[in-house]
């Protein structure tokens, strides 16, 4: 049953018995304060019944003790005993000192909840709800910079060997707890015992610098492993067994994507490693959802991709997803922008992103949803110093390309993505520049691409003033990710996808909190020196706008002081001088 916070506080209240002063600027500080209104108990009805047992632990504190954990990056018994023995922490929560807040199985139900019923959702808007509040969100039509970041796995990234062996072992787990049965006797009785030992790779005696004993110890793996499903099957047959199916299921991927088999003509099973890595492998069995992903040429990780949307005027983060991370930057990019609409009940006048998000793809996808998308078209190469393709004039309308010898083809072939390659052939044999453009036999070759009038266009908006300061605006996404960084979003607390998506979500709403209270602090003391200056000045209404514009341009805190030997006299000190009035 829904348990419900008190509106009075206790008499024991950590606040009332100990002389806790909370710093007004540190994040303790400021949840204190803003507890009572960020979340209402009302907000997680859903997750309980209506009059069935005993009044839960308030959720709108549990709620507190998510964002409190994930701020200090504690586990859930260190965050049980904090909210008992951390003055700060019981401060917040409004609790006496020494009383947990709940036990840890309750803690983690309701983190369950969060993640089953998206209720994490709730958590992320009131952080935006409390920027428009404060005034830091404003309404009207929203312009968003989109970046991603890597996120590494929690599962563990095997090689081949070790890879196939915990994949048996979590394929015995299912079919042993269906039996039910211990992991480690029903392994016994299938003459699969050594997977549950110490490592199968590293027991093994065999010399690693020998191909063809490592392809026979690889071939027992496999063999087992074919075992071991053909068992599963017969399970499968017989009764619906999830847990039996999704861990076949990935014991079968492991086994495609790794592993070339073959037969030896005894009846045997010859096994070698495969050249190459497949596409979508696998990289870890105790977490399949675990990608390969490269953020850059040089950068490669395993993990996922945390993807986000930052207002550039507020720098608030209005939406976070965890991308697989294989995928492309901007393979949501569409529907990131949608969510962030309907998350805030405004409109995306413009997207801005780096040349991860300046496919012609995306710049077609953005261009038949109605949207403006602003990101950088990489540059092109300089063809090993021959003629770039930048030198050759294409009409689009005539479809026709003219090469720098002024000479014009319209001969092309066209691809299934609609792009053409045009060629000029013999109109190269005696041109003057050939030694200039080609070294191919065949003459020059030019390949248009499918969208190559907006490729062109945004080539050509970038090389304005104007158009490289659209582009730097979304170095606030950067800024922003680097906050997730700080607060550990390059970690992955938990196994999969959706559950990481809980963790960027929780972190987002602390960086949007804390960013706003610090905002809305800032705000509070100029208007509060600016406001004594005008006093002193007599010239409230002229004096106040351009302190306050001075304020928000410069970062900087004015200062009001008086003069001992004039002490009618004022000195307003901005940024390096000192103007007496």
């Amino acid at each position: 049953m829904l348990g419900k916070r008190k509106a009075q506080r206790d008499l024991f209240d950590v606040g009332n018995v100990f002389p806790v002063a909370l710093d007004l600027a540190s994040f303790h500080g400021q949840l204190a304060r803003a507890g009572e209104r960020l979340f209402r108990d009302a907000d997680f009805a859903a997750f309980y019944a209506d009059r069935l047992g005993r009044p839960s632990a308030p959720p709108s504190l549990l709620a507190l003790l998510t964002l409190l954990q994930h701020e200090s990056g504690c586990s859930d018994a260190e965050a049980i005993a904090r909210s008992a023995f951390d003055l700060r922490w019981a401060a917040v929560l409004r609790r006496a000192a020494g009383e947990p807040l709940c036990a840890k199985s309750t803690f983690q139900l309701f983190r369950a909840h969060l993640v089953l019923h998206d209720g994490v959702r709730t958590l992320f808007e009131q952080s935006l709800a409390e920027a428009r509040r404060a005034g830091l969100l404003k309404g009207g039509a929203l312009r968003i910079a989109l970046d991603t970041k890597p996120i590494l796995g929690r599962g563990a990234v095997e090689d081949t060997y070790n890879l196939l062996a915990t994949g048996i072992q979590l394929l015995v787990r299912a079919l042993s707890a269906a039996a039910p049965q211990s992991p480690a006797v029903w392994a016994q009785e299938h003459d699969l015992g050594r997977y549950f030992g110490p490592s199968v790779k590293g027991s093994a005696e065999l010399d690693w610098s020998d191909p063809e004993a490592r392809n026979q110890f690889l071939a027992e793996i496999v063999t087992d492993a074919r075992r071991l499903l053909r068992l599963a099957g017969a399970a499968l047959a017989g009764e619906d067994a999830p847990a039996v199916r999704e861990a076949a299921v990935v014991l079968e991927q492991l086994l495609l994507q790794d592993v070339a088999e073959s037969h030896d003509g005894e009846g045997g099973v010859k096994a070698a490693i495969k050249a190459g890595t497949a596409p979508e492998r696998l990289p870890s069995a105790t977490d399949p959802e675990q990608r390969h992903g490269r953020k850059s040429k040089s950068k490669r990780f395993t993990g996922h991709k945390a993807s986000v949307a930052v207002d550039v005027d507020s720098q608030l983060i209005l939406d976070a997803a965890v991308l697989p991370g294989a995928a492309g930057d901007a393979s949501e990019a569409l529907a990131q922008v949608e969510r962030v609409e309907a998350t805030t009940g405004q409109t995306v006048a413009q997207s801005l992103g780096d040349c991860a998000y300046g496919s012609g793809a995306t710049r077609q996808a953005f261009a038949d949803a109605g949207r403006e998308l602003v990101a950088k078209v990489p540059q092109e190469s300089d063809n090993q110093g021959l003629f770039p393709k930048r030198a050759f004039v294409l009409d689009r309308e005539q479809g026709t390309v003219t090469c720098p010898g002024g000479q014009t083809t319209a001969q092309f072939t066209q691809d299934k993505e609609g792009g053409k390659t045009f060629y000029f052939g013999r109109l190269c044999q005696n041109c003057p520049l050939r030694a200039h453009c080609t070294r191919a036999a065949g003459g020059r070759t030019v390949q248009v691409h499918p969208q190559e009038a907006l490729l062109q266009a945004a080539r050509a908006a970038q090389e304005t003033p104007a158009g490289r300061a659209r582009l730097r605006e979304r170095v606030v996404a950067e800024h922003r990710l680097a906050r997730l960084g700080q607060l550990g979003v390059g970690q992955a607390r938990y196994r999969g996808r959706r559950k990481s998506g809980f963790q960027l979500l929780v972190l987002a709403t602390i960086a949007n909190l804390r960013w706003t209270w610090n905002w809305e602090r800032a705000q509070t003391a100029a208007g509060h020196t600016v406001a004594v200056a005008a006093r002193s000045l007599g010239a409230r209404e002229t004096l106040t706008p351009f302190l306050r514009r001075w304020f928000l341009h410069t970062g900087s805190r004015p200062e009001l002081s008086s003069s001992s030997v004039h002490p009618h006299r004022f000195t307003l000190s901005m940024a390096g001088f000192r103007p007496h009035f």
